[in-house]
């Protein structure tokens, strides 16, 4: 088993969250990533390294690999490349990445409310951009190496997606997301203003780098991306989720969650629990994304969990969502240390 926790260099190079997570009151976290890691290989003697001093992406990595283990898939760590090679009801692949900061920006982690983001078209939209950015980089690594691969050829590629662009990343939800994928901006600062009834959203091209520079989305509108059969995406996979299935009943944390909209509401359902009394699914916040164009298209019933939100596009039906009535959207922690 991998010895994820044992420092192997210095300590100015070690990413914060894991400084904080050697303490021995977060022993019960240390288990849940310890669980995670059960029966995942180090193919290229990295890892360990990458998860002390970037911690994110790896940490991104051990979930999927849970969230397999949990389907009961069978994992084929043999291979370099991609991340993953899976049976489950049908052979998949999947690479996992990360919207990460742009160069300059600011890192997720240490963070606070004199931060918070305070218009979120402008957040919103520099996640797409984020998103689209990772999603580019996997798609063009999918063309030019992966799709030669005996044990890739013939099946379904997914990208595995979670967002650390940016402090208070988990506050875009699924809007960037979406954006991305199927060209559908929701206007929140707009549905707030004018006290709308239902979101306000409508399509869109592009999204705007700066004054010069617009990026395409709607990735998953034309066959272009065919290669593409789905994206796994979470925006709550974070630090947060770690300690919502920590084993650690007395710590002094606060949970409020929002969760999808009860009737005809577009307000999310707001619940508030002490750790004592808050319980939450591995899989809880996690997006499943398919191309309507895939050449090897992604069965409805692969990652068919129940605590997962499913997303198809018809382009005359537009967005269906098949997703549990109380799916998490939004999760946030207080701490008294």
């Amino acid at each position: 088993m991998l010895d994820l926790f044992t420092p192997i260099t210095e300590k100015e190079k070690l990413h914060p969250i894991f400084q904080m997570i050697l303490q021995e009151q977060y022993k019960p976290e240390r288990d849940v990533l310890n669980c995670w890691a059960e029966g995942f290989e180090d193919r290229d003697g990295k890892f360990v390294y990458e998860f002390q001093t970037t911690f994110e992406s790896s940490m991104w990595e051990l979930y999927l690999h849970q969230f397999l283990k949990d389907l009961g898939a069978k994992i084929d760590l043999t291979h370099y490349a991609p991340d993953f090679v899976v049976e489950l009801n049908q052979p998949i692949t999947i690479e996992a990445t990360i919207a990460a900061p742009a160069q300059g920006g600011i890192a997720p982690a240490g963070h606070n409310q004199k931060i918070a983001p305070k218009d979120f078209a402008e957040f919103n939209q520099q996640s797409t951009i984020r998103i689209l950015n990772s999603l580019s980089s996997k798609i063009k690594k999918y063309r030019e190496s992966y799709v030669q691969l005996d044990h890739v050829k013939d099946k379904p590629y997914i990208v595995g997606l979670a967002s650390f662009d940016r402090p208070f990343s988990h506050f875009s939800v699924n809007r960037g997301i979406v954006a991305a994928l199927y060209g559908i901006y929701v206007d929140e600062e707009t549905t707030i203003a004018t006290g709308a009834k239902e979101l306000i959203k409508y399509p869109v091209d592009a999204v705007v780098k700066n004054e010069n520079t617009t990026i395409p989305v709607g990735l998953f509108t034309t066959d272009e991306y065919k290669d593409v059969s789905a994206v796994i995406y979470s925006s709550l996979a974070t630090w947060g989720k770690i300690r919502a299935l920590a084993d650690n009943p007395t710590a002094m944390t606060a949970y409020n969650t929002f969760h999808f909209p009860i009737g005809d509401s577009i307000i999310p359902e707001i619940r508030f629990a002490m750790k004592s009394e808050y319980t939450e699914d591995h899989a809880d916040g996690l997006h499943i994304l398919h191309n309507p164009f895939a050449e090897y298209p992604l069965d409805v019933s692969t990652f068919n969990h129940t605590r997962v939100a499913q997303y198809f596009i018809d382009p005359e039906k537009g967005l269906n969502v098949i997703a549990p009535d109380d799916f998490l959207l939004l999760r946030q922690l207080q701490s008294i240390v």
